[in-house]
């Protein structure tokens, strides 16, 4: 999906062991001690649930063959719009359940020499992600000034600057660029939060 086709689309994993009530983290590639939801562009031709299960797989080493959620299946949909008239996106957050001795099976997967993973009960998530959304980005990619809002969200299926202009020399990035960078940093994990404490509302965790 391209830009000039509108928002991009996002699917978001919460992956999630219900025997242990734990939830499925990675870490970051920019920060590799900070931990995030497994996450990435829904490619032409797939469902959310698709590329939740296929992202999921990717960058955590569930197993590809879990089934992919439906789209009234999903757990709740944020919309991120952009500034200045610019594409924002879509985040599709599925649920996928699945036991942990499974996952912890699969000692290979695509992106298991890039990321490490770990299991977390739900407030131990809720500081990871404040703690990945606090500390300072550097160079992360994300081309969308994206701000989640409540008025964004549509609800579970159940239920239905001024900144100086002085260049860094090691980054050739001005304080300006980087307070932006920071600022969408942060609203992503805002958004990521929000995803997380409606899953633990309707679980009751």
């Amino acid at each position: 999906m391209t830009k000039s086709d509108g928002p991009r689309h996002v699917a978001v994993s919460i992956v999630y062991s219900p025997s242990t009530g734990r939830l499925l983290m990675v870490t970051s590639r920019a920060h590799p001690d900070l931990w995030i939801f497994p996450k990435g562009g829904i490619e032409k031709g797939e469902s959310s649930g698709q590329a939740a299960v296929r992202e999921s797989w990717e960058e955590a080493g569930t197993p590809n063959s879990l089934p992919s959620p439906k789209d009234e299946e999903r757990l709740m949909m944020l919309s991120l719009p952009s500034k200045k008239g610019k594409h924002g996106s879509i985040w599709h957050v599925h649920v996928l359940e699945v036991k942990e001795d499974v996952v912890e099976c699969i000692q290979e997967w695509p992106e298991s020499n890039q990321r490490k993973r770990n299991w977390f009960n739900p407030e131990q998530c809720l500081s990871k992600i404040q703690e990945w959304s606090n500390v300072p980005s550097h160079g992360e990619n994300d081309n969308h000034d994206e701000t989640p809002t409540t008025a964004g969200i549509l609800k579970h299926s159940e239920d239905d600057n001024d900144a100086e202009d002085v260049r860094d020399d090691a980054k050739g990035e001005s304080k300006k660029e980087k307070k932006k960078k920071q600022q969408k940093k942060e609203k992503k994990g805002g958004a990521m939060e929000l995803a997380l404490r409606h899953f633990m509302e309707l679980k009751g965790l």
